[in-house]
């Protein structure tokens, strides 16, 4: 009975630490998102939130901790992604979809957006954790170089400098949209980027067909014109 006790105790204990942990990150990932890395203090963390001074340094002892930890969670974010659309056959559709999901939780996640722009930024933590947007890139070459094989993306295609440049006008429409609209108009925007991309990424045969799937992928992700 007494080692029954002590496990229940022990479950409760691991679920109150992470539920403080997941409060004290949201609340940071808010601070970031809206001040920046140096315009964020440990005070605005726990400011309005039931958190004590305490219990953050426990969990994160500095700043940096806790801009890592964002960091870090949202370094899988593309790929893990991708893993939900793989029911999609075709690399290049999966490339299509990605972009507009990605969209939706910059949109809707403010841990996205945190992680974001503390990697805008350059903020001095960003090299204790993977590069965010050289990880964006290789998801988006591995895409492409899939979609070449398939004979869906032109064969001359150079996949990484392909996929970095995708990554940087993704990242500009994410950014103008945030200052001009908050980001309501981030998928009308990668629409857009798609709409100027794709003639000379994939073959004149494919073309009119995965020009209607982006607009169809994009209606369903709230594009309304």
């Amino acid at each position: 009975m007494q080692n029954l006790i002590l496990d229940i105790q022990a479950s409760f204990m691991q679920k109150r630490a992470y539920q403080t942990c997941s409060l004290i990150l949201r609340s940071a990932a808010e601070m970031f998102d809206t001040r920046g890395y140096l315009g964020t203090s440990l005070q605005d963390v726990v400011a309005g939130t039931p958190v004590s001074k305490g219990a953050l340094y426990f969990h994160f002892p500095t700043k940096a901790d806790l801009a890592v930890a964002i960091l870090r969670e949202q370094h899988t974010l593309w790929s893990d992604v991708v893993s939900q659309l793989r029911w999609q056959k075709r690399a290049i559709l999966v490339l299509f979809e990605l972009s507009f999901h990605v969209a939706e939780l910059f949109r809707d996640d403010v841990i996205v957006r945190a992680s974001a722009r503390l990697a805008y930024e350059g903020a001095p933590v960003a090299s204790s954790t993977p590069p965010l947007f050289d990880g964006w890139a290789t998801v988006i070459e591995e895409l492409l170089l899939e979609a070449v094989s398939q004979g869906d993306a032109r064969p001359e295609t150079q996949a990484r400098p392909v996929a970095e440049f995708i990554v940087a006008a993704f990242a500009g429409c994410e950014r103008i949209s945030a200052a001009e609209n908050h980001r309501t108009d981030l998928s009308l925007r990668v629409r857009t980027m798609w709409d100027h991309l794709l003639p000379g990424l994939v073959p004149d045969d494919f073309l009119a067909e995965l020009g209607e799937f982006v607009h169809r992928v994009g209606c369903d992700h709230g594009v309304l014109n």
